[in-house]
């Protein structure tokens, strides 16, 4: 086994930490104990989406794509800074959204599925093509004809109200945002 792995009891084998600190990128995704539905509606993605904020806040992290489906949540997780930090954000956000889901008597699977991408699914076209494969699993799943027309897809930055993932500039403003920063 690579020595970057380690593996929990009972659990999927993760990278070490330092994969999920910093400026990595990492596609995460929640899936419902026994994939229940019937939990997923606008006020729960309101909160859904307050908490992601301040979890984003909190451990200097931006999410340039979060869909919420039926019995999973996918979410692309960027860090913002040298300090930047990943599992401290998931286990912030999965803690808090699990009292969320409490309330339907549901909670998320014991472990987070992740992938920590590398460079080369880390460029520009890789990038975008992973945010569309990301958005239209609404499609995919047939719940809506458009990806845009599911209310459960957005991106969180933080600081950046105005970015709006269904905006046609948004590639362009966020793509600027990130070459005149040292991060996001």
């Amino acid at each position: 086994m690579s020595p970057e792995i380690y593996e929990a009891h009972d659990h999927l084998p993760r990278l070490t930490q330092g994969a999920y600190c910093g400026r990595a990128i990492v596609h995460w995704t929640f899936t419902v104990d026994q994939r229940a539905v019937g939990w997923l509606d606008a006020a729960f993605c309101t909160r859904f989406r307050w908490l992601l904020l301040h979890g984003c806040a909190r451990y200097d992290v931006a999410c340039p794509v979060h869909c919420l489906m039926p019995d999973h949540v996918h979410l692309l997780v960027v860090g913002c800074t040298k300090s930047a930090d990943q599992r401290r954000f998931v286990k912030f956000l999965r803690k808090h959204t699990n009292q969320l889901l409490a309330v339907t008597k549901n909670q998320w699977q014991a472990q987070a599925y992740d992938h920590v991408l590398r460079p080369a699914e880390s460029d520009r076209y890789a990038f975008e093509t992973l945010v569309t494969y990301i958005t239209q699993n609404p499609v995919r799943a047939n719940l809506v004809q458009e990806a845009f027309q599911w209310p459960y897809t957005g991106a969180i930055i933080p600081g950046y109200l105005e970015l709006k993932l269904w905006h046609p500039d948004f590639w362009k403003r966020y793509w600027r945002l990130i070459a005149s920063r040292s991060g996001l």
